[in-house]
């Protein structure tokens, strides 16, 4: 399974870091250096293994040649000029952002919804209570419920409920998942949560519990109900969500228990609950449990089979919801390494898994059998870019004709709004409804059925609404050839446009030994401003530029754009006469030489290239604190040279012009320089406070190694096969699970995408690091 919400859907997404789609390779939002000691300056010389990877620059024209050899260190009689290594500020009228084009023909959209909100973390639902219009109630993982105005202009939160006391969220997958209000709320105050905790003995246990809400919104935490209690046997695919069907009974995901491939076959196992979607009656009581069971489950009279099953074979269901007209199940399955599910799930149906992933034999799955099994509706590839659909709601709403019918749903990774309409003879019409801005981890329907989503991203941009009008803005694309981009010469695309600057990183993101070549441009007369933790935020009209090259041979640009709704992706193939690249619409994997290169999907670009991580990964003060050899063979440091020529809109501070990364091969840097360097550019884009993993790990170089709550920390994630194993053990390389996370290939690995070559070189550095290691502080 692919990173990110995978981690919230198979695991809550424990990436430690993704290949970036554009811009050079790095996170960002750094805070204050704890790594010591004398830090170079802004006129200081960058490192041999800096110097590796610069560019060779003509003075006329920018080339994608390869770098040069020659030592880029500034010596004490270099020029002004040298020092400053740019004379000017070269003009870009060609390589821009695509334009937003007006959309008439799907008039559907998501917009934010409120705009005034401040940023949430860890949010997993929105909900409203039956009866009252009035509020909001959003789902925290950590196991708290806040509360906010139904209002366009509402800007504060009011906290609620708070049981973080109860609820275990320590693995990323974990905590407080799933929230259902009682059919007849306004009558008995219920609503019924979902969360997981650990019993006595130190076992996970997933419990749906009632509890009262007070008439002044506030929930009674003393009027907790267990209803029902589920041990498990591993923190992952925990399912979550609760519905009530129209005949009033609690249905229940419960997710076929965790690990990767369901290795107790619970998802066909009918004497147990994972795997499952179950049905209960909460409204009444028998055989000591505080539920009943529905006199028409499918089951009930069924040896040595649990009578609560309604339907099995299935993964982990993270969202589903009935249709308010039919009565249809729809449930989006959350897939293993193939491909993601839509289901419409009816009594004791049999979906497959862990038999079936899709529409075929699961391939982790000897003697696999399809007889008598459902395959979905509609079977999603994760070549697609897919990683994790999130289920929806059909549309009965009744402002919105357009959209009434439609079943919608997404992917937390592709980031694209998509519908299903199923017609009466069961036939599917597809249809797109643009990208949204966050990642969405969850639908919901208010009292009248109009619907919205949640998700992870920046203040004001959490909550969408779904509309439909008359047009819609809609993002522009690039140019189908990468000769018309604007971005390179025309008539040698291997050469740079002459409005292009180029950049290399301290420390790049590992991409199977590629070399890799950046540029960046700014529209003219604009300027990028620069956070206090050294960030680069891109005015609109931006791009930035990423070649790959094996030798002599490019293999894929990527273009990475910051237009007017936002910032795209695009990734070209390069033909093998080298004179030109195609734009492709979805990832691809293509053998060259002997290793597997993956083409990433516009969606998966979008999984790295977040708002915590800035976007424009590698583009921070940390990783540009170096010398270049730029046209003329000047040498000069980069943050020198950019604020030459006008492109940061206020003086850099001191900080951001003394801190820097360090390369693998910097002679002149310690052990723990490097290694944190490496994983700050390859762990700590997905891992970071408000990444798009809600993981507890901070892996920015920045921060001390007793906060990155990895240092003798137990996995909690899978312990890879070691023996009391620590995600960084002390001491002990062989015992930790971070470096047996970079020595992977396989679906434990870390970058967990787009890698087929393990970094030898970062592996040694980082296991002599873990070993040079007596203390966290």
């Amino acid at each position: 399974m692919s990173c990110s919400i995978r981690n919230l859907l198979i695991g809550f997404f424990t990436c430690l870091g993704v290949t970036a789609c554009g811009g050079g390779g790095g996170s960002s939002n750094p805070s204050p250096s704890p790594t010591p000691t004398s830090q170079p300056t802004a006129s200081s010389s960058i490192s041999s293994s800096t110097q590796a990877s610069q560019n060779s620059i003509s003075s006329a024209s920018v080339s994608f040649a390869s770098p040069s050899s020659s030592n880029a260190t500034s010596s004490a009689s270099s020029s002004q000029s040298d020092a400053i290594g740019l004379d000017s500020r070269p003009s870009n009228t060609s390589c821009l952002a695509p334009a937003a084009v007006n959309d008439t023909s799907g008039v559907i959209s998501w917009t934010p919804a409120f705009k005034s909100l401040p940023a949430v973390s860890k949010v997993v639902g929105l909900f409203q209570v039956p009866g009252d219009d009035t509020h909001w109630y959003v789902l925290r993982q950590q196991g708290f419920i806040w509360r906010f105005d139904n209002t366009e202009s509402a800007n504060t939160f009011t906290e609620v409920l708070k049981i973080n006391d109860r609820v275990d969220d320590s693995d990323s997958e974990m905590g407080l998942l799933g929230v259902a209000p009682h059919p007849d709320f306004v009558n008995n105050r219920y609503v019924f949560l979902y969360y997981t905790s650990r019993n006595a003995s130190n076992e996970i246990q997933s419990h749906v519990a009632r509890y009262t809400v007070k008439s002044d919104g506030m929930f009674d935490r003393d009027s907790e109900l267990i209803i029902l209690s589920i041990t498990r046997p591993y923190t992952n695919h925990v399912g979550g969500q609760l519905a009530f069907d129209q005949q009033g009974y609690l249905n229940i995901a419960s997710g076929d228990g965790g690990s990767g491939g369901d290795p107790h076959q619970n998802g066909q196992n009918l004497n147990v609950l994972l795997g499952k979607i179950l049905r209960i009656d909460i409204n009444r009581t028998a055989n000591g449990n505080n539920y009943s069971i529905p006199a028409d489950n499918p089951f009930v009279n069924t040896v040595n089979t649990k009578p609560e099953i309604w339907a099995y074979g299935l993964r982990n269901p993270w969202r589903f919801s009935f249709d308010k007209l039919t009565s249809d199940l729809w449930v989006g399955d959350v897939g293993q390494n193939s491909w993601e599910e839509v289901n419409i799930v009816n009594s004791g149906g049999n979906y497959g898994w862990g038999d079936m992933e899709g529409d075929g034999c699961y391939k982790g799955r000897s003697n696999c059998s399809t007889a008598g099994k459902i395959k979905p509706i509609l079977p999603i590839n994760q070549n697609t870019g897919a990683c994790s659909v999130i289920g929806g709601f059909v549309y009965r709403g009744a402002t919105y004709p357009a959209a009434y019918g439609k079943y919608f749903y997404t992917d937390y990774c592709e980031h694209t709004m998509r519908s299903i309409t199923r017609a009466s003879n069961a036939a599917l019409t597809l249809a797109e409804h643009g990208v949204t801005s966050n990642s969405i981890v969850s639908f919901a329907q208010d009292n009248h059925g109009e619907l919205f989503t949640i998700g992870y991203g920046s203040a004001g941009q959490q909550i969408n609404k779904m509309q439909a009008t008359a047009s819609t803005a809609k993002a522009g694309v690039m140019a189908n050839k990468l000769s018309d981009t604007g971005c390179v010469n025309n008539a040698k695309p291997t050469e740079a446009a002459s409005g292009l600057i180029p950049y290399v990183v301290n420390n790049p993101l590992w991409s199977d030994g590629a070399e890799k070549q950046r540029f960046l441009s700014l529209p003219d007369n604009t300027q990028a401003t620069v956070a206090s933790n050294g960030d680069f935020n891109f005015p609109v009209g931006s791009v930035l530029v990423k070649h790959f090259k094996f030798g002599e041979k490019f293999v894929e640009t990527r273009l990475f754009a910051h237009g007017e709704l936002g910032w795209q992706g695009f990734s070209y193939e390069w033909n093998d006469a080298q004179t030109d690249a195609t734009l492709l619409s979805d990832a691809k994997d293509k053998t060259i030489g002997n290793i597997l290169w993956h083409f990433p999907s516009p969606g998966q670009c979008m999984e790295c290239h977040t708002t915590a991580a800035g976007f424009s990964l590698g583009l921070e003060t940390k990783q540009l604190n170096g010398d270049f050899i730029y046209p003329g063979q000047k040498t000069a440091n980069q943050l020198t040279a950019l604020a030459h020529i006008g492109i940061f809109s206020a003086p850099l501070s001191t900080a951001q012009k003394t801190e820097k990364l360090y390369g693998l091969n910097d002679t002149q840097a310690t052990l723990q320089q490097k290694a944190r360097s490496y994983l700050h550019s390859n762990c700590s884009n997905c891992h970071q406070p408000d990444g798009p993993t809600p993981v507890n790990l901070d892996l920015r170089y920045s921060t001390p190694l007793a906060q990155t709550k990895i240092c003798n920390i137990a996995p909690v994630s899978g312990d890879l096969g070691l023996v009391t194993p620590k995600i960084l053990a002390l001491g002990d390389p062989t015992k930790s699970v971070l470096l047996k996370r970079m020595q992977a290939l396989d679906g434990t690995q870390m970058p967990p995408i787009a890698r087929s070559v393990v970094d030898t070189q970062a592996v040694q550095v980082v296991s002599d690091w873990i070993a040079s290691l007596t203390t966290c502080d």
